[in-house]
């Protein structure tokens, strides 16, 4: 080869290589701080920045995971939980402001985000991890600015890759049910030997589907948002919030298959007001949605004051003396309710209230504090010494006579433990069928840990590590009923889904021990 032809091949290559810099676009997201205080009771609102070079509105899902520590003297509480939202990036710079709730006492929490988009292939962007602080004092908050940005030109996902909010989230299982498996290491028969294999074997059975409902919910997850932001009439009334100054914060997705579900969206502006809007969809095709804007609700209440029926109302509590106060609002399926409150200066209450139905106003009707008839008022506090009087002698009366009486023997009845725990046992079965889960699975538990507490004469109920560690020092079997207390307690937290092969077997573990 040439010199020449060298030289062209690699400014060729240059020339590419130049070129896919220039016209590569990207989105970075931006937080003001790694670490946020708020006081106790104060709602945790974080804005996000995002600044996109994309030409068109990127829609993508915004995936956040919660690490809650609550530390309160002797009490220690940790609990993992990712939640995920549609979430659009205009092309212009945006302020996207996320509630992550608040805490009556206080408590920390780590938030790791991610947003996933498919432009030219799957992408993502993920923040370092940041604190939110929940304190008691004022003093206490210590909020300084230091930015946590990533853009998703640094990272990009493979489509044929495993999710890793998915991954995360199997790993965190596999530990917790691995950690469930460990036992200490001491001499084994033959038999503990071949009961141990077969343990092993049902375990990771478990695990497997565990790990596989996972991936199943977080890709029926993904799926239905992509549709539902692929859908013209919905981004065309997202957009319309956009416009009116609102950001996405949060929501909820229930999809029963990737193009049917349902879905509930909330919205917040600079000024704390929210929005939100609701609705199903069936098959692709939007339906039911529902929208609560603060301009709907002025819209409603300006078309009830031209309502006949309310100026009349409205003109008799006005000539009795009554203020107008506050207006609530109430949503029911397709009619919205309105409580209009009145007051007068001697605090009496009034309210007219008005259903709109289909753009129409169907009632109004005029509801009046009954007034009370205060010429007796000096009777009262007569009466209530004359009461205090007559209860005062026949509590005296009584107990004279009391005294010169023999006082009765009372025999108090054994508790039957053995019959309260097959009652708390039926109890789970039935919550199971009123689709019940985390009770049946709680009260089945309690069915068990309640027999044998009683049934090894520790005469009161234990939990379930406490009464695990009795059955191991008396060396009984308690295996199967580690079992029972380990599956019970992922239900009862969310940490896996419940399903009536387990609770099946469940019940069995603890009508072989109560009825034995």
């Amino acid at each position: 080869m040439t010199m020449k032809a060298i030289k062209i091949i690699f400014l060729l290559l240059f020339m590419s290589l130049a070129f896919s810099f220039v016209s590569a676009s990207d989105i970075t997201l931006t937080l003001d701080q790694k670490e946020y205080y708020f006081l106790s009771g104060e709602q945790a609102i974080i804005p996000i920045h995002s600044e996109s070079s994309y030409e068109e509105t990127i829609n993508g899902q915004l995936s956040y995971t919660v690490e809650q520590e609550v530390n309160q003297g002797t009490f220690h509480y940790s609990s993992t939980n990712t939640r995920s939202s549609p979430l659009p990036i205009t092309p212009e710079k945006q302020d996207i402001s996320i509630n992550f709730g608040t805490s009556d006492t206080p408590q920390t929490l780590t938030i790791g985000l991610k947003f996933l988009y498919d432009k030219e292939g799957a992408k993502e962007i993920v923040l370092d991890e940041i604190n939110i602080y929940f304190v008691a004092d004022e003093k206490q908050k210590d909020n300084q600015q230091s930015q946590v940005s990533s853009s998703s030109q640094e990272t990009q996902v493979n489509s044929q890759q495993q999710n890793p909010t998915a991954q995360e989230e199997e790993d965190r299982m596999q530990q917790m049910i691995e950690q469930m498996l460990q036992q200490p290491q001491q001499t084994q028969t033959q038999q503990e030997r071949l009961q141990n294999s077969q343990m092993a074997q049902d375990s990771n059975a478990l695990k497997k589907e565990i790990q596989e409902l996972l991936q199943e919910e977080q890709r029926l997850q993904e799926e239905f948002q992509k549709e539902l932001g692929e859908n013209p009439e919905f981004m065309k009334e997202h957009q319309d919030l956009l416009d009116q100054g609102f950001n996405l914060n949060g929501g909820n997705l229930d999809p029963e298959s990737n193009d049917t579900g349902e879905f509930e969206l909330n919205y917040q502006n600079e000024k704390g007001i929210q929005a939100t809007m609701k609705g199903q969809l069936n098959k692709g095709e939007l339906q039911n949605l529902e929208k609560d804007t603060p301009q709907m609700r002025q819209e409603m209440l300006e078309q009830l004051q031209q309502d006949p029926r309310f100026q009349k109302f409205q003109e008799e509590l006005q000539n009795q003396g009554f203020k107008e106060q506050n207006t609530e609002y109430t949503r029911e399926q397709n009619s919205t309710g309105i409580k209009q409150n009145y007051k007068n200066e001697q605090n009496e209450t009034a309210a007219i209230k008005a259903e709109i139905a289909n753009n129409t106003v169907e009632k109004v009707n005029l509801e009046l504090e009954k007034k009370k008839d205060q010429s007796y008022w000096w009777i009262l506090p007569l009466i209530g010494l004359a009461i205090l009087g007559i209860l005062f002698y026949r509590r005296i009366s009584k107990k004279q006579d009391n005294d010169s009486l023999p006082k009765p023997i009372i025999v108090k009845k054994p508790f039957d433990h053995l019959a309260e725990s097959k009652k708390l046992l039926r109890k789970s079965k039935g919550l199971f069928e009123e689709k019940k889960y985390k009770d049946a699975y709680g009260t089945a538990a309690q069915a068990l840990r309640l027999y044998l507490s009683y049934e090894n004469r520790l005469n009161k109920e234990l939990t379930n590590d406490d009464l695990v560690d009795v059955l191991k020092k008396k060396k009984t079997q308690y295996k199967d009923v580690k079992e029972c207390f380990d599956l019970c307690s992922l239900v009862e937290f969310a940490k896996y889904k419940a399903n009536k092969k387990d609770f099946d077997r469940i019940v069995k573990i603890v009508e072989k021990k109560i009825e034995k």
